[in-house]
């Protein structure tokens, strides 16, 4: 079959590859579509260890089954991967999926849903309160956005790098206010736009940002960190984290159970139209370009399309 592969030092092509054999607790997945993100290009970088042999990449995908039935997948069996013409997947990981959502909406409100609900849950959003959202204008953070909204928060605050897409995403409603990051002091301009302080801060990126953002918190505050786009270090004092909570959250490695029970509340949201997402689809030959674009931080879920 066709697929993806990340040989050892990260290199990634489509080549030919040997087809998964149905094995007990596990099912074959005919691929219709793929979802790439940061942590699939991490790990063929070596950061989650080193890459020992060839595999095929991709954390996530809707196919079907050997009866018909649309599923969404994640975690596939090592060597395979979302990025080919089948997977195989542990019967844990099969999720049947709603036919009013296109493949596209799905894998974006999957992962990076669960990214953006969990913590948000964990951080328990008040009526009223003053949110942040670090890294607003991916996929995570646009879903954290209309999060927010749906949970009752007074002041929501979208920062990020792209003016551009910031504006944009003031313009539909999702955030009250927006900070550009990198133009100069973060701290001064969070604080300017805190509404008095931010209450919970989602961060999608940490680092330098995280640092700021934490410093325009408020007594009370939750900040919940997910990704490290733009640092893998953080340095706060004491008197940064007194009175406020600072917690580093994995959702990835939660039990199958709670984050398919999460999947199906996305997927109840989005079929009402309460939640979209910006994707950007490319067709399975263009596989290298999309891969390629996921490593220029796009503001959209990169899909590849079989």
């Amino acid at each position: 079959m066709k697929a993806a592969i990340i040989a050892p030092g990260g290199i990634f092509t489509l080549a030919e590859h040997a087809v998964p054999q149905a094995a007990d607790g596990a099912h074959v997945i005919a691929v219709t579509a793929a979802g790439i993100g940061p942590t699939d290009l991490m790990r063929a970088k070596g950061f989650f260890g080193p890459v020992a042999g060839p595999y095929i990449p991709g954390g996530e995908g809707v196919g079907t089954l050997a009866d018909g039935t649309r599923v969404y997948f994640g975690h596939s069996i090592a060597p395979f991967g979302a990025i080919a013409e089948q997977t195989l997947v542990t019967d844990a990981e099969v999720w049947p999926c709603p036919a009013q959502l296109a493949d596209d909406q799905i894998i974006a409100l999957a992962v990076s849903g669960l990214g953006a609900l969990l913590p948000m849950e964990e951080a328990h959003v008040q009526q009223g309160d003053n949110v942040l959202i670090l890294g607003a204008t991916g996929p995570v953070g646009q879903i954290a956005l209309q999060l927010a909204r749906m949970m009752g928060a007074g002041h929501v605050v979208a920062a990020a790098r792209s003016a551009d897409k910031l504006a944009d995403l003031k313009a539909r409603g999702w955030a009250d206010a927006t900070v550009q990051l990198g133009t100069g002091d973060d701290e001064a301009a969070l604080k300017t736009v805190a509404n008095g302080g931010f209450d919970v801060v989602l961060d999608v990126i940490y680092g330098a940002p995280a640092e700021a953002a934490m410093r325009a918190t408020r007594p009370g505050a939750r900040m919940m960190s997910i990704g490290v786009q733009a640092g893998q270090t953080v340095s706060l004092s004491l008197r940064d984290l007194v009175f406020r909570s600072h917690i580093g959250v994995g959702t990835g490695q939660r039990p199958a159970a709670e984050r398919r029970a999460a999947f199906d509340r996305l997927m109840t949201m989005a079929t009402d139209g309460s939640l979209v997402v910006d994707t950007a689809v490319y067709p399975f030959d263009r596989a290298d370009d999309a891969w390629a674009a996921q490593a220029g931080s796009p503001h959209a879920k990169i899909v590849i399309r079989r």
